[in-house]
């Protein structure tokens, strides 16, 4: 009897501690919605590296790519991919959100229809570290005759 009298709190505060944890979870749940909502509807991560960050020469020629091909990883951010074998294709969007898919100690060859759009991407992944990221000179058109030779 006595030991019914004192489970007695127990059970009305595990009672009062599911109905709490019930509700806390409704409300993450409801944030998680909203921030997958957010996310959904913004256009990719900001790709932007502060104004005093040198990233150096981030410029190579055909030759480079072409071994980056092999021995590297060659990764096409254009809206109109190369259809290269061995080629990535991360859309520009999706750069910041996809970085753990590039390898992070070889050589990484950007590649995009934009020489800008390629600089861009280059020194966004040299600022988080992956310094041996390179920009193609010239984009997609010198990626094409570099693979027509």
């Amino acid at each position: 009897m006595i030991g019914k009298v004192l489970n007695l709190p127990f059970k009305v505060l595990g009672g009062v501690a599911r109905a709490v944890q019930a509700n806390e979870s409704k409300k993450w749940s409801d944030h998680a919605a909203r921030d997958a909502e957010s996310a959904q509807a913004a256009k990719g991560m900001d790709l932007s590296v502060p104004n005093d960050f040198d990233p150096g020469n981030i410029h190579v020629d055909g030759s480079v790519a072409t071994e980056a091909l092999s021995n590297g990883c060659v990764v096409d951010v254009s809206n109109n991919p190369v259809r290269v074998d061995g080629v990535v294709h991360i859309p520009f969007s999706e750069v910041g959100i996809r970085i753990a898919e590039l390898p992070p100690n070889s050589t990484v060859v950007i590649i995009a229809d934009d020489q800008a759009k390629s600089d861009r991407v280059v020194r966004f992944l040299r600022h988080r570290g992956l310094d041996e990221t390179w920009s193609l000179r010239g984009g997609s058109s010198t990626w094409s005759h570099t693979k027509d030779r």
